[in-house]
């Protein structure tokens, strides 16, 4: 008989199960300073940045610090009065947590929460650079290209201002209509093809839906 796969598709089936997974393995608080933490791993976050951008009420976040600590998933260092909180790129599942938190809770989910309400006008969006590289610096901006025909540049970075907000970091969007990205990739433009060979985390489409 085949595999029976429901009209929503299999990238929006993607989607869904990336958001389960997180929901399914952390609380809400866990998952805003997890989100923090991993999805900025070379950043270092006072704990007053991480109660007010997680949330969570200063109590439920310091008892997640603490219990990451204790684990050794996280660095706490001192610089005189203040104490300053760092995913550890020492931890034995570093790597493991910090693609899952990417590509969940520390950046693709907040950005398509953003976008959910204009979902239906864009062809393709997804983040690329360093981001999705995973060799970002710092405060690194976070590029994401969005093709549509319908939403102009300051729509979309309009809407992109919650994300911001639950990120902490400069959201960078690039937007194209669908024939001006398929015109790129066509002629093999540098900027289209540097993207299209480099890691890319997809928010909205894939491959196909942009030609």
């Amino acid at each position: 008989m085949g595999t029976i796969v429901p009209e929503m598709g299999t990238h929006r089936l993607a989607e869904l199960a990336d958001s389960a997974i997180a929901s399914a393995l952390f609380t809400p608080v866990q998952q805003r300073v997890l989100g923090l933490l991993f999805g900025q791993p070379v950043r270092r976050f006072r704990s007053a940045e991480l109660i007010r951008l997680a949330a969570g009420g200063t109590g439920a976040v310091h008892r997640q610090l603490q219990r990451l600590a204790d684990a050794g998933l996280i660095t706490v260092t001192r610089d005189g009065n203040q104490k300053y909180y760092q995913a550890s790129s020492n931890a034995p599942v570093f790597h493991e947590l910090h693609g899952l938190i990417v590509k969940t809770i520390g950046v693709v989910d907040p950005l398509r929460a953003a976008l959910a309400r204009l979902a239906k006008k864009i062809h393709l969006a997804f983040v690329f650079g360093s981001v999705a590289k995973g060799t970002e610096r710092g405060e690194s901006d976070l590029d994401l290209l969005v093709v549509t025909d319908d939403l102009s540049y300051t729509e979309v970075y309009a809407a992109l201002e919650p994300a911001e907000k639950t990120l902490g970091r400069t959201i960078n969007p690039t937007v194209f209509t669908l024939r001006e990205w398929r015109t790129k990739r066509a002629k093999k433009d540098s900027f289209a093809a540097r993207i299209s060979s480099q890691p890319r985390l997809y928010v909205i489409g894939d491959d196909d839906a942009g030609g």
